[in-house]
């Protein structure tokens, strides 16, 4: 049993009185969103735990839902507010001082083949979605993957987040405007946690109880989440921030550490050989 989108339309008020002298446009207009809705989320299936549907709306009392989002929007935008702040004095003297270097355009293969590789794989994503009729999946941080699936699309899955590694180690590797703050500074992690906090309580939430889909676990917790129970959004609150801080910082450590082994790796390819007599 798929979702039917007509809980929304049944809330748009008719405006028939507006064409009296086209009668059919109404009714196209009307199927017309109805195919639209349809395409955003009507393959979503609420039979499976967790996809969503009135029993994952209604897990959380409103009470509790009211309240934990007017707390977590008020830390977020204060997250953004400080960390804006603080990034906005820090960086003035780089910005002036990079307006003022003479602007090259540098293209690379490198770059170039990175750029393509990454449309045809969001391209790909995209196409599944709509063959499945959950383009509301689009949303979510990290694409949520459903039982029902074409063929490929789990590979796609897993390429796609394995490029979320391969492009900022990349770019890390030329330098230049690609070089990281210090490890000791983490007001850009500060930023980001901000930003996660006021799109997850504000736009993944209300399109998530308008169409009843889970967006991103935002309506009732995973069936597989440890914190599964009342509170399972603040331990998610809590430990998406510990790996928002931490994990961008570890992405550089491994970096550093693994250029000079690879430098030395290519040193070693490049001795040459000695003559044997």
């Amino acid at each position: 049993m798929f979702r039917q989108p007509g809980r929304i339309l049944a809330l748009i008020p008719s405006c028939s009185y507006l064409f009296l002298e086209k009668r059919h446009r109404p009714a196209m207009s009307r199927y017309s969103l109805h195919n639209l809705l349809d395409w955003m989320y009507g393959g979503v299936d609420p039979s499976f735990a967790g996809n969503g549907g009135p029993e994952c709306a209604a897990f959380l009392s409103g009470k509790q839902r009211l309240l934990e989002s007017l707390i977590f929007l008020s830390v977020g935008i204060v997250e953004i507010l400080l960390s804006l702040g603080k990034l906005r004095h820090l960086h003035l003297r780089e910005l002036e001082n990079l307006l003022q270097q003479p602007q090259t355009k540098q293209e690379s293969l490198g770059k170039n083949v990175l750029l393509v590789l990454l449309c045809l794989i969001f391209g790909l994503e995209v196409g599944f979605k709509f063959a499945t009729r959950t383009v509301i999946y689009l949303l979510n941080p990290c694409h949520v993957v459903t039982m029902m699936q074409l063929p490929f699309e789990m590979e796609i899955y897993y390429i796609q987040h394995v490029m979320l590694y391969v492009v900022p180690i990349y770019l890390l590797q030329k330098g230049g405007i690609y070089t990281p703050e210090p490890l000791c500074n983490f007001w850009w992690a500060l930023l980001s946690t901000g930003f996660m906090f006021v799109y997850h309580f504000s736009i993944l939430q209300v399109l998530g109880l308008v169409t009843e889909v889970n967006l991103n676990n935002m309506l009732c917790p995973a069936v597989s989440d440890p914190f599964y129970g009342p509170w399972y959004r603040i331990w998610a609150s809590g430990h998406q921030t510990v790996m928002t801080m931490t994990h961008g910082k570890l992405v550089i450590l491994l970096f550093h550490s693994a250029v000079p082994i690879f430098k030395c790796s290519m040193d070693l390819l490049r001795l040459p050989a000695k003559k044997i007599d």
